[in-house]
């Protein structure tokens, strides 16, 4: 099914922790710290996720992606210039955090999808509380955007917090039109993640727009976690293959 080996996830944590308290301790520029703030946090976070996770495979790779893009940043970052705290922590916890999850997906198992799967009627078989999750998520994202556009902030911190409350409501509509929503909860429990941390990244923690980022990202990543782990843990996916293969086998006997 997939790799038993949880040690990748917990030193992703470890590696993330350590990125985000180093970004503040030793970073000298305001972009170098939240790059790295941002990124380190990411890492912690998808670590976490494949600690707690069935299926370690998307877990695995988005931390093998946001292990790239940190060790990268520092090279295009004009900011990074005169940072070299920032850098180096770009560079070690980005590197270290590819190297992770580049291991963990080469040993996991995709599950195998099949063209069978278009044929169920598979949202019959989602519990209330699936639509509940999206529906929520949505009401989030609208109070978001609302709020972001009623405070006086900086353009920065009012374009960033109405980009991903956007998309925040985007993602929940999917998680409200799929016949299965586990990859669209995580795509939620990121999204909301990242509005969470904008403040720090995009520098507007001293506006009255950072309270609504944090609470509304805070609030949107939670959703998004409790609906993907609740769907993984119940290997929802595998319901709706073998619902897909019955539904197929009566079509075509």
């Amino acid at each position: 099914m997939t790799s038993s080996e949880r040690w990748i996830g917990w030193v992703a944590v470890g590696i993330g922790v350590c990125a985000a308290v180093s970004a503040f301790v030793v970073s000298s520029t305001q972009v170098g710290q939240g790059f790295a703030f941002g990124f380190g946090s990411f890492i912690a976070f998808f670590g976490a996720l494949s600690v707690l996770a069935h299926n370690r495979a998307p877990d695995h790779w988005g931390l093998l992606v946001v292990g790239l893009a940190m060790f990268v940043a520092p090279f295009i970052g004009n900011g990074f210039n005169y940072d070299r705290g920032a850098s180096w922590t770009c560079w070690v916890a980005g590197g270290l955090a590819t190297i992770l999850g580049g291991v963990g997906w080469l040993h996991d198992k995709t599950p195998t999808e099949y063209g069978v799967n278009e044929l169920g009627d598979s949202q019959r078989l989602r519990h209330p509380w699936s639509y509940l999750i999206g529906r929520l998520a949505l009401g989030v994202s609208v109070a978001t955007v609302l709020l972001a556009l009623v405070f006086r902030s900086s353009a920065a911190g009012t374009a960033v917090t109405v980009g991903l409350g956007g998309m925040i409501a985007v993602v929940a509509v999917w998680s409200l039109l799929a016949s299965e929503p586990t990859h669209d909860f995580l795509t939620l429990a990121i999204v909301g993640f990242g509005l969470f941390l904008s403040p720090w990244v995009a520098g507007f923690t001293r506006e009255d727009t950072a309270w609504t980022a944090w609470v509304a990202g805070g609030l949107a990543a939670g959703l998004g976690i409790a609906g993907y782990l609740r769907d993984e843990r119940s290997d929802f996916a595998a319901a709706v293959r073998d619902d897909a293969a019955v539904q197929y086998r009566r079509q075509f006997p």
